[in-house]
């Protein structure tokens, strides 16, 4: 494998391992100065735009863009409504947690442990 589609790859897995997280994960996870909410989110969409160069190469299979489209999907949707933007939503809401168990579910696709982040 190439080593720029290495990269993407890898930066792909490291924002669905964050995404997958539950929310106490991906506090610890990340520094404290920033804000988890924004930067997981923002950590997806920039891995997300990848997806096609993946897709190109035949690095991932359908089934695991099909879970990676329905996490951006519903991410897109949750971000048109004001409510699931706080950091409480993002904890508790259960939308929210829809996209954790679609970006488990591509990473256990891509038999990768979401467990390692």
């Amino acid at each position: 494998m190439k080593t720029e589609i290495a990269n993407k790859l890898s930066l792909l897995i490291d924002s669905l391992k964050q995404l997958s997280s539950s929310y106490q994960e991906q506090i610890f996870g990340l520094p404290e100065f920033v804000d988890v909410f924004d930067e997981v989110i923002s950590d997806f969409d920039d891995a997300f735009r990848w997806l096609p160069d993946l897709m190109d190469e035949k690095i991932i299979s359908y089934e695991v863009v099909k879970q990676i489209l329905k996490c951006n999907n519903l991410i897109e949707l949750n971000l048109t409504i004001e409510e699931y933007k706080t950091d409480k939503s993002f904890e508790l809401d259960d939308t929210w947690n829809l996209v954790r168990e679609y970006a488990a579910s591509a990473l256990k696709l891509l038999k990768i442990d979401q467990n390692d982040f």
